[in-house]
C-alpha cells in the first residue's frame, strides 16, 4: 500500500479514523493523505456552494480557515501516531463524491473514515457519508466506529 486517504471533519469519530489510518500508514510505510471536505453542514450542497462563491468572500474565507484548522489538528494527531509522509487536501463539494474524487486523483490505495461525523442530524436525514461510501467507493474502505 502506497497511499491511504483518511477524511476528517474534526469530530471524535474522524479523530479515531485519523489515528487508525496513521498507524496503518506507519505499519505499511505508506503516505497518509488527510482530506477535509467543506460541505455537509446540514445545508443542501447547492446552497453551500452559493454561499461559498467568490461574491461571498467572508464566508468562503471562514470555511477555508475552518478547514485549515481541522487539517492542521489532524496532521498533528497523525504525526503523533507515527505517520511519516503526510499530505493535506481541502475541497468543497458533496462529501462522499469528493472523497472518492480525491482518492482517484491522488491514486490512493484505500479510504478510511469514521462511522459518524459532525453532521448527525443531516446524516440521519440524508444518509451518512460512510453509508454513501460503502455503496460508491471503488477502493477498499475502512469505517472506524
Amino acid at each position: 500500500m502506497n497511499r491511504i486517504l483518511v477524511a476528517t471533519d474534526g469530530s471524535e469519530g474522524a479523530d479515531r479514523a485519523v489515528d487508525y489510518a496513521a498507524g496503518r500508514a506507519k505499519d505499511d510505510g505508506a503516505e497518509l493523505l488527510i482530506a477535509n471536505i467543506v460541505g455537509g453542514y446540514g445545508l443542501p450542497n447547492k446552497v453551500l456552494m452559493a454561499f461559498a462563491n467568490d461574491r461571498s468572500v467572508l464566508l468562503k474565507e471562514l470555511l477555508e480557515s475552518q478547514s485549515a484548522e481541522i487539517l492542521a489538528a489532524a496532521r498533528e494527531r497523525a504525526h503523533k501516531a507515527g505517520a511519516g509522509a503526510i499530505l493535506l487536501e481541502s475541497r468543497t463539494g458533496e462529501v462522499a463524491h469528493t472523497i472518492i474524487d480525491i482518492a482517484q486523483e491522488k491514486q490512493a490505495d484505500a479510504i478510511v473514515v469514521g462511522k459518524r461525523g459532525a453532521g448527525r442530524v443531516a446524516g440521519a436525514l440524508l444518509g451518512s457519508v460512510s453509508q454513501k461510501l460503502v455503496i460508491l467507493s471503488p477502493l477498499p474502505l475502512t469505517i472506524i466506529p
